[in-house]
């Protein structure tokens, strides 16, 4: 049976983009479909996104103790909207870049949703396409816990596409992604309160790691709250 690709892939993340370009590299005829930029949730949403804001929020640290080295009190005021739009064209530049590995490598993109019309066929835009493999790449998505009022929460994908920086954030967790965005969002002077279950956060963790956080905030060294 003819097909008019050996291997389709859904969803041009991390996973979909390494599996495309290998085989293609090795000799056969591949596509890929995405329906958002190009990268997937590490480059637009996730890991690259959250060190930007790791290595903006450091600076704030940098500045309570310029003055001690001869730089005279620096004035601390972040502006959100012009942190966003650096950061949009960072991942916009990192898209590209990923756009124009799959084209050298001999991918080629589609862009919009793919459904499957049978296990060989996939429609994409309006177009119908067939593979001998289809691999599906399309990695998650955030769950909300069922607790009473969870509709009025936002996730860390939200988050990152608030227009307007939040003054106060309540942050509800106590693992390693809920702990080092309450760090990252009180460097970016925002009152941060972190709503726990139980005494120590980081469960899993070595005890001395689940402790020194802890004795930080209570202490006020690393929150405002």
């Amino acid at each position: 049976m003819s097909f008019d690709y050996d291997l389709f892939v859904i969803g041009a993340g991390s996973g979909g983009l390494a599996a495309a370009e290998w085989a293609a590299k090795h000799g056969a005829r591949v596509a890929i479909a995405e329906r958002d930029q190009v990268g997937g949730t590490c480059v637009v949403h996730g890991c690259i996104p959250e060190k930007m804001m790791t290595y903006t929020a450091s600076f704030s640290q940098i500045f309570e103790s310029a003055d001690e080295y001869g730089w005279g009190k620096v004035h601390r005021d972040f502006d959100w909207c012009q942190f966003m739009q650096a950061r949009d064209k960072d991942i916009q530049h990192l898209s590209q870049v990923h756009m124009q590995h799959l084209r050298e490598a001999g991918v080629e993109l589609l862009k919009g949703d793919a459904k499957f019309l049978d296990a060989h066929t996939l429609e994409i835009a309006d177009r119908q396409v067939t593979a001998d493999k289809i691999l599906i790449a399309v990695g998650g998505s955030a769950v909300k816990p069922e607790v009473p009022g969870v509709e009025h929460a936002i996730t860390t994908l939200e988050l990152l596409k608030l227009d307007q920086q939040p003054e106060h954030l309540a942050i509800i967790g106590d693992n390693h992604v809920a702990v080092k965005l309450a760090g990252i969002m009180n460097g970016l002077i925002s009152k941060v309160t972190q709503v726990v279950p139980q005494d120590l956060i980081l469960p899993g963790c070595d005890e001395a790691v689940r402790i020194t956080p802890c004795k930080r905030i209570c202490l006020g060294l690393g929150s405002k709250s």
